[in-house]
């Protein structure tokens, strides 16, 4: 079931509380109140174009994919010269859209030379709601001024885009016109003011007519039962578009733009591209016009611990909570249970470094309560269970003192246990040694997925281990040397159920260490219990390897044998990076089968590495480019 969204007039409500109370700090809205970045103010050497209207050209989040406003595509078409930002809002007139402040916001970060496309005029239609509805020949012309005359103002160009048709036929396959007279007052605005026009008005209802009433069907919301999980129910909207139909559309203004020479040549060379939008869209966690809930937590804030924090989080909230963390060492038993979801931790510091999440239980550590000891699960820093789990610029770490407790019998000690799925970890440092990372799922054969991006992991033993499927993209693996000349311990001891088709991943990484040469173990195969079916699967591909990795780096464990297990490498280089008939190498034609989108995208197309890319359309770049 798609995830449960608050009203637009709760929505509304909350925007028009917030509006001028916001510094735009970050790129999107998300990660402006979720970071410090760099000003956008500061001057770009890439104009962005803005894209303000409704649901029609609006970005939707991961939970609606595959919906999609033409505004979430037109990245798609664009070559470098120029980003886009679409921070249309679904449910949005020209009026409810200005009076919640949202224009003031866009125009706050427009800069000499950016485009402001304005397309409104569904929802101005609703004459019977006092929040939105505007007269076409009065208060409709009156509000769209405002956003011309706000563009101006900032050196911006605007641009005018008559609604997009809804997918309305006559009994004889005829498409109609379903605007009544606000396209006309558009037009006739832009005529009066100077202001460039995209009548995609006309050139809508042209396509949809040469598609017909079925073919429409494939750009318009038309889904049927169990066709995307997001969806179970299905779907007829002759209104709202998936991917095919918002590139569609998209193309229709990229082509109008470009013939009118709105723009200059070469902002659109993509546009007869033959693209896969379901594929190369990105659909972020949340809508760019979203705004997060914020709570401070250090020295003078408002909670004194990041547990204290998260206890303060509604259960059930579909909202992101956002946990500024100023610098400093947090000694906890950090908890995010389930029924939190969409909680981003978020260090304040200038490096990871200046942030620290650290506890030291272990596995044989007794529980205050006498009911016995932690064990490995428990002995966590840091245990995450809610889903759509974020985390940046911070550092996790178990400090329990292996040598100064030899006496105790097990001595595992995890810093992060992480079940949530669909979680990201961003420039995050996990510390420990035996068992520092525990990437796992709620059960056995139920799939959860974790993207690490460019973060660092160190340990010496089974130090990445459990059930889950886990990308490690451009990170830092490190082996910690335990002074032996032979073995130095073991990267990954992987879980996963035969039912799930991808472990880890590591890509475009380095894995390095101080420890000997050729004494340290990519992996072993961990059968929990003894479970037949959980079968590790690991590839480390395109990655480069340290001497200390060993000449046969896979190695059996608890009498099940590693070559049962689904390990390879592909393309390594380093040291480290030998080939030898102990070191099984991926067929080179099964390389397309196992990538960081397949490891990642499940059967929701979940795709976060397109974040901050070029097909991201919720990104306002916030530094020059160099």
């Amino acid at each position: 079931m798609a995830a449960m969204q608050p009203s637009r007039r709760s929505v509304l409500a909350t925007l028009a509380l917030t509006a001028g109370s916001v510094a735009l700090s970050g790129t999107s809205m998300a990660s402006a109140l979720a970071q410090t970045s760099p000003d956008p103010t500061k001057p770009r050497t890439k104009p962005v174009i803005f894209v303000v209207g409704d649901s029609t050209s609006s970005a939707y989040q991961q939970s609606e994919r595959p919906r999609a406003g033409w505004g979430q595509a037109l990245p798609l078409l664009l070559g470098p010269q120029a980003t886009v930002f679409d921070y249309a809002w679904s449910g949005a007139s020209s009026k409810s859209f200005a009076d919640a402040g949202l224009l003031d916001r866009v125009l706050a970060l427009m800069q000499p030379g950016d485009y402001l496309l304005i397309s409104f005029g569904h929802n101005d239609e609703k004459v019977s709601d006092p929040s939105r509805g505007t007269l076409p020949d009065s208060t409709y012309k009156e509000y769209l001024g405002r956003y011309i005359d706000g563009a101006r103002a900032r050196g911006g160009k605007p641009v005018l885009v008559t609604s997009v048709e809804r997918r309305r036929f006559d009994s004889f396959g005829t498409a109609q016109d379903s605007h009544g007279a606000y396209p006309q007052a558009v037009r006739d605005l832009a005529a009066a003011t100077g202001t460039p026009l995209v009548d995609l008005t006309v050139s809508s209802k042209e396509l949809w007519q040469k598609m017909g009433p079925e073919g429409t069907k494939r750009q318009f919301l038309f889904l049927a039962p169990g066709e995307h999980p997001q969806y179970p129910q299905g779907s007829e909207d002759n209104t709202h578009f998936q991917a095919a139909g918002a590139l569609s559309v998209a193309r229709l203004v990229a082509r109008e733009l470009q013939q009118k020479e709105i723009v200059p040549p070469g902002y659109f060379l993509n546009i007869d591209a033959g693209t896969d939008p379901l594929m190369a869209m990105f659909w972020p966690s949340e809508r760019p016009v979203d705004v997060p809930g914020t709570l401070d937590v250090g020295p003078g804030k408002a909670f004194a611990t990041v547990q204290a924090a998260v206890d303060s989080i509604p259960s059930g909230s579909t909202q992101r909570t956002v946990i500024r963390i100023q610098p400093g060492t947090y000694r906890e038993a950090l908890r995010v249970p389930a029924n939190k979801p969409r909680v981003s931790l978020v260090g304040q510091g200038s490096r990871p470094e200046d942030v620290l999440l650290v506890f030291n239980n272990a596995s044989g550590t007794p529980k205050p309560d006498g009911s016995g000891n932690y064990g490995t699960s428990g002995s966590a820093s840091v245990r995450i269970d809610g889903p759509d789990f974020v985390a940046r610029n911070l550092t996790i770490s178990n400090d329990f003192d292996e040598a100064a407790n030899m006496g105790m019998k097990d001595r595992q000690a995890v810093a992060l246990h992480i079940t949530a799925d669909r979680s990201v970890l961003s420039q995050v440092r996990l510390l420990g040694n035996q068992d520092t990372l525990l990437v796992n799922s709620p059960g056995a054969g139920v799939p959860a997925r974790f993207y690490f991006d460019r973060c660092y992991v160190e340990g010496d033993v089974d130090f990445i281990f459990g059930r889950g499927t886990a990308v490690f993209s451009a990170c830092e693996i490190k082996s910690l040397d335990r002074g032996s000349t032979t073995n130095n311990g073991y990267v990954t001891a992987g879980s996963q159920d035969l039912s799930i088709k991808y472990g880890y991943l590591f890509d475009q990484c380095r894995l390095v260490s101080d420890a000997a040469r050729d004494s340290v173990h990519l992996g072993r195969p961990w059968h929990p219990s003894g479970d037949p079916k959980a079968v590790a699967q690991v590839l480390v591909r395109d990655s480069w390897l340290g001497a200390h990795i060993s000449g046969s780096p896979w190695t059996d464990m608890s009498g099940f044998s590693w070559r049962e297990a689904r390990f390879h490498e592909y393309n390594n280089r380093g040291p480290g990076a030998q080939v030898t008939p102990d070191r099984p190498q991926l067929p080179g034609p099964e390389a397309g089968n196992y990538t960081v989108r397949n490891y990642l995208q499940g059967t929701d197309g979940w795709a976060p590495q397109l974040e901050g890319t070029t097909a991201d359309c919720s990104v306002v770049p916030s530094a020059p480019a160099a």
